[in-house]
């Protein structure tokens, strides 16, 4: 049987389904648009980008056995930088198009140095980063919403918490329209307002973190 040519699936449908599926992607569309849970160890729905001129690089995001996703490098910073920007490396996925979404994460901090999620991310230097920091000695205890836009991050808001080394955290992050809110393990960190970057993909975010865990991202269009 020739299935393109079938009454189900001419030309013409395809065409039509391929068109509501783009659309679907370049608005607000609700329902999950994407649900990972390392199943495939290729990462082939995924690209990781190293900032530039990083320490102890390259990157190593790999699915290990026990099922989760796991960085195992030390990468962070650029020679001459120091805290406030906290350089290192991502792993983005989804759509450009994408606008107004929750998005949920397992982490699991196997160090106490930096680690979070990106949203809205259009390219390596236009995006939102939900950070956090442990270790004193790299600015922690930290958590931390940044926007960037070029080489610099700005604050649009932090405090003064940072995390538990080996515990389990479920970060959310939910956008829509301006306005960005936040949660760890259900409880509220933060609701802002930025109108800057509207739309992106997202990601996650290592900064020295020499073993740092991730399960089941999840984004669901609002």
């Amino acid at each position: 049987m020739n299935w393109l040519i079938s009454d189900r699936f001419t030309p013409r449908r395809l065409s039509l389904i391929a068109l509501a599926a783009t659309l679907c992607l370049l608005s607000a569309c609700k329902g999950v648009l994407l649900d990972e849970r390392f199943h495939d160890d290729k990462l082939r729905n995924w690209t990781v980008i190293d900032d530039p001129d990083t320490v102890e690089g390259p990157s190593r995001w790999e699915v290990e056995s026990d099922g989760w996703l796991h960085q195992r490098s030390n990468i962070w910073g650029r020679r001459g930088d120091f805290l406030g920007r906290w350089y290192g490396t991502f792993l983005v996925a989804g759509n450009a198009g994408w606008s107004d979404y929750l998005l949920t994460v397992k982490a699991q901090p196997e160090d106490g140095d930096g680690f979070g999620v990106v949203f809205r991310f259009q390219d390596a230097r236009n995006f939102y980063r939900l950070l956090f920091i442990n270790d004193g000695l790299n600015g922690g205890p930290l958590t931390r919403l940044d926007r960037r836009n070029g080489a610099d991050y700005t604050e649009i808001w932090s405090s003064g918490r940072g995390y538990k080394v080996g515990s389990e955290m479920l970060i959310e992050v939910e956008v829509t329209g301006e306005t960005i809110r936040a949660r760890v393990d259900g409880r509220e960190l933060f609701e802002m307002k930025d109108s800057s970057i509207s739309r992106g993909k997202v990601g996650l975010f290592c900064y020295a973190q020499n073993g740092q865990a991730f399960d089941e991202v999840r984004v669901v269009g609002r």
